[in-house]
């Protein structure tokens, strides 16, 4: 008979919390309203199958950038392939917003940027970087980055 009660309880309470709607618009989306006082905003759950393709297109990103290096005097197949590495970490960025390793392709961004001499770009990401992660492995990379950046710019205004 405890048995019974226990159980049919159990059935009671799940009916009531699945009688409670499902979220809808703000909350839905990964808006940032509070869960209640200082519980911190609600977060969208996590998309496994999101995440590893992410990882996957930040994997190819990096292969490319650091791997496959065609020939300085080929202009052509440079621009294609920072253009390439650029286009997959952009992708990141608009699919999957809160990938775990946003940080890591912020850095990289900065560093096509680099590459390809957009320096105001390259500063924005690294300094995305500084600002958004502060724990990151990348952070340390990213410093190193603006302060050579602050530099060229101070030489440039004194020469």
């Amino acid at each position: 008979m405890k048995r019974i009660t226990q159980l049919l309880g159990a059935v009671l309470l799940c009916i009531g919390l699945c009688s409670v709607p499902p979220c809808s618009g703000a909350a839905a989306s990964g808006s940032t309203l509070q869960q209640g006082v200082n519980r911190g905003p609600i977060t969208a759950p996590i998309d496994p199958e999101l995440e590893k393709q992410s990882k996957n297109s930040l994997d190819v990103a990096k292969y490319y950038f650091y791997k496959r290096q065609p020939s300085k005097a080929n202009k052509a197949a440079v621009e294609r392939l920072n253009k390439a590495v650029e286009d997959r970490l952009r992708e990141i960025i608009d699919i999957n917003p809160t990938f775990a390793k946003m940080d890591e392709v912020y850095f990289l961004l900065g560093e096509v940027y680099t590459r390809l001499g957009d320096i105001e770009q390259a500063h924005e990401f690294y300094s995305r970087v500084v600002k958004e992660f502060p724990d990151s492995q990348m952070l340390g990379g990213a410093k190193k980055r603006l302060a050579e950046i602050e530099a060229q710019g101070k030489a440039k205004k004194e020469g």
